[in-house]
């Protein structure tokens, strides 16, 4: 598999998440505030390295990305952040301690699982940008990662609502089982939608 493919990157950053993210589960330190806030904290990382790229070397069409595209999609990121924070954060944990200190905890980047997967996923995105130039760069708002951050968001919601709340016993921050049942659906989404971005991305450079 060629490594500058975008098959290959994704793959790579999907064991990466996988693997972190067992270990997370094990030590009790996955809530659906912590992959939530992953998915934006990596999109976030994401959309900067892009940034930086397209106003060092311009974009596909040799263009800079616009002052005010850069501060319409931090705005829309801080308006996400907000809503992760207030209400997967706090509103929907709030009868449930543990969860509330390992949320935080996590928001203070005191979450060794979370803080490694942050650090591999830049090391790992900003190789593969640098390898595959300027093309398929994220920088407009509403790009296809933020679709994911959406859809995160509704299941992240579900999952909480439905199955947290209602059974508390198995959410404590300890239980292993609780922890792996809000990991899985992120995973098949995380997959997914990996799959269709290198589909899409690798006929772009072909």
């Amino acid at each position: 598999m060629n490594i500058t493919s975008p098959k290959y990157f994704h793959t790579v950053e999907t064991l990466t998440f996988l693997l972190i993210t067992i270990w997370g589960v094990i030590a009790g330190q996955v809530t659906v505030f912590y992959i939530i806030y992953l998915f934006w904290f990596q999109l976030l990382v994401q959309t900067i390295i892009d940034i930086i790229h397209a106003r060092k070397n311009g974009q596909a069409d040799g263009k800079k990305p616009s002052v005010g595209i850069i501060a319409a999609n931090m705005f829309v990121y801080f308006c996400y952040l907000s809503l992760i924070i207030v209400f997967f954060g706090v509103m929907l944990n709030f009868d449930n301690q543990d969860l509330v200190i390992v949320n935080l905890r996590t928001l203070l980047l005191h979450n060794f699982g979370f803080d490694l997967n942050i650090m591999l996923f830049a090391v790992q995105y900003a190789l593969y940008r640098k390898q595959i130039g300027n093309k398929g760069l994220q920088i407009a708002v509403f790009e296809r990662g933020q679709l994911i951050l959406h859809v995160s968001i509704i299941i992240g919601a579900f999952v909480q609502m439905m199955f947290v709340k209602k059974h508390p016993e198995y959410f404590s921050g300890h239980e292993l089982w609780g922890a792996a049942l809000v990991v899985l659906p992120f995973l098949f989404l995380k997959i997914l939608f990996h799959r269709k971005s290198a589909l899409q991305t690798d006929t772009k450079i072909s």
